[in-house]
C-alpha cells in the first residue's frame, strides 16, 4: 500500500484529501505545518507528499530541503496544492522539485489521478524510457522523432499544469497519455506500412488528442510564455505528424 503524507494548512483541506485518498487505497497521514512535516519524515518514509503551498511563508521551502536531505526520501515525489493562481509561487515549487501543482479547492480527483500515474510510472519504468526503433522507412522514423519530442515537451510542461484552468490537469493528462501511446505504437509498426488506411486512421485519432487538448489549454488566459511556447510546439508537432500521414495517403492512392 502506498503511503501519502498530506501537509495541509486548513483542517478541512487535510481531512478532505485524506478521505479521498483513503477511499482509493492509499495509506495517509496528515500534518499541519512544515515543522511537523520534517518531524514526521524523520520517523517515517512516505512514498508521496501532497503539500499545501499556502504554507510557503512558514518555512516550507527549507522544510522541503530538509526532507530531501533524509537519505530514504531524497527522491520522494512532491505534489503541490494552491488556493490561488500564483506564478511566482509555482516557479518556486518547480525549483524545489515539485512534480505539479493543483488547485486546492477543486476536486481531489486530480490528486488521486496524479498519484495513480506516478504509481504506474514507478511500477513500469520502461514506459517512461521507451527506446525508439530506427528502421529503413524515413517517414516512419520522422514520426518517431516527432512522438519523442511530444513526450519530452509534455514532460517539461507538467510542472506548469496549475496554469491550465480548472480542467487543465485532466486535459493535460490526455496529451501525456496520447504521446506515450503514439510512441509505443510506432515502435511496433513495420517499415513502409503507413499506406495502410486503418493504421493511418488509428494514428490520426491518437494525434488528434494532442492537437485538440493543446488548443483547448491555449485558450486559457494567464498562461506563462513557457506554457504558450510548449503548447504551441505540441500543436506544430501534431500538424507535421498529420502532414506525413497525408503524404502517405497520397502515395497509397497514386
Amino acid at each position: 500500500m502506498n503511503k501519502v503524507l498530506i501537509v495541509a494548512g486548513e483542517r478541512q483541506t487535510g481531512e478532505r484529501y485524506q478521505q479521498a485518498l483513503g477511499q482509493e487505497g492509499f495509506q495517509t497521514a496528515v500534518v499541519w505545518n512544515p515543522i511537523q512535516m520534517v518531524e514526521f519524515c524523520r520517523q517515517h518514509s512516505p512514498d508521496f507528499m501532497v503539500v499545501d503551498l499556502d504554507l510557503a511563508e512558514l518555512g516550507l521551502w527549507s522544510a522541503v530541503q530538509a526532507v530531501r536531505g533524509i537519505g530514504t526520501l531524497a527522491n520522494v515525489p512532491f505534489l503541490g496544492l494552491s488556493s490561488t493562481a500564483n506564478p511566482p509561487l509555482f516557479e518556486k515549487a518547480k525549483a524545489a522539485g515539485f512534480l505539479s501543482v493543483y488547485p486546492t479547492h477543486d476536486s481531489s480527483r486530480q490528486i488521486v489521478e496524479a498519484l495513480r500515474r506516478e504509481v504506474e510510472r514507478v511500477a513500469t519504468p520502461v514506459e517512461a524510457e521507451i527506446v525508439d526503433v530506427v528502421g529503413r522507412d524515413p517517414s516512419l522514423n520522422r514520426l518517431r522523432e516527432i512522438a519523442r519530442d511530444i513526450v519530452s515537451t509534455a514532460a517539461s510542461l507538467r510542472p506548469r499544469v496549475a496554469e491550465y484552468g480548472e480542467d487543465g490537469p485532466e486535459l493535460f493528462s490526455y496529451i501525456e497519455n496520447s504521446g506515450f501511446a503514439i510512441r509505443k505504437k510506432l515502435n511496433g509498426v513495420s517499415d513502409f506500412s503507413l499506406h495502410d488506411k486503418e493504421l493511418r486512421h488509428d494514428f490520426r485519432n491518437m494525434i488528434g488528442s494532442v492537437t485538440g487538448f493543446a488548443e483547448l489549454i491555449l485558450m486559457e488566459s494567464g498562461l506563462s510564455p513557457e506554457s504558450t511556447e510548449g503548447l504551441t510546439r505540441l500543436r506544430r508537432n501534431s500538424t507535421e505528424f498529420v502532414d506525413i500521414l497525408d503524404l502517405q495517403k497520397a502515395e497509397a492512392n497514386a
